[in-house]
């Protein structure tokens, strides 16, 4: 489940490794590979984001869309914009004061495997690994392409079966997790 104060935790904890600025596309592929990373440890996600295939890879959907000062949700874009800027192509951290209370140790240590995994690496780099990388990107030709979570789930190894199984559980804890969120309004 999409959780804005997670997502701006997680992003600030790979920009903190990176003196507070780091190509956004390179950290959308960190982050894309950070994901793939846990749910095929846990089964779950650490962003809770959606995905999509993109000309230079899989994107974090809301991420891309918070980036680009475009999210649908004016609040969520604020609050994104009161602790991010853009500089270029960098996304850079306004204040390094962000706690890392949302992360647990477990997606730190995902985290830090991945970015030291690609610290030196370059964007074109990045952009060629997830390519040859994650069999369920598919080549948009200019648009973008929901990547379904049993495409990924898939590409990780897992049986239709064990796949059915996972999507279940998830959908049933995000209706649990929401029905505790309406009552505590």
């Amino acid at each position: 489940m999409f959780d804005i104060e997670k997502l701006i935790q997680v992003c600030n904890y790979l920009l903190k490794k990176n003196n507070f600025s780091l190509n956004y596309t390179k950290l959308i592929k960190l982050l894309y590979l950070a994901d793939k990373e846990s749910l095929k440890e846990t089964l779950q996600s650490i962003t809770g984001d959606t995905y999509v295939s993109m000309d230079n890879g899989p994107v974090l959907s809301k991420l891309y869309d918070l980036i680009k000062g475009k999210y649908r949700k004016e609040e969520i874009q604020s609050l994104w914009n009161s602790r991010f800027t853009k500089d270029g192509y960098n996304l850079v951290s306004i204040t390094d004061r962000i706690p890392q209370s949302e992360l647990s140790s477990f997606e730190m240590q995902i985290l830090d495997k991945i970015y030291d995994k690609f610290r030196d690496a370059e964007v074109g780099d990045m952009i060629k690994y997830v390519h040859d990388n994650c069999p369920e990107w598919k080549d948009p030709k200019g648009t973008s392409i929901p990547i379904q979570p049993n495409e990924i789930l898939e590409s990780i190894g897992k049986s239709s079966e064990e796949i059915d199984w996972i999507l279940a559980e998830t959908q049933a804890f995000e209706e649990e997790k929401r029905a505790l969120l309406s009552l505590a309004e």
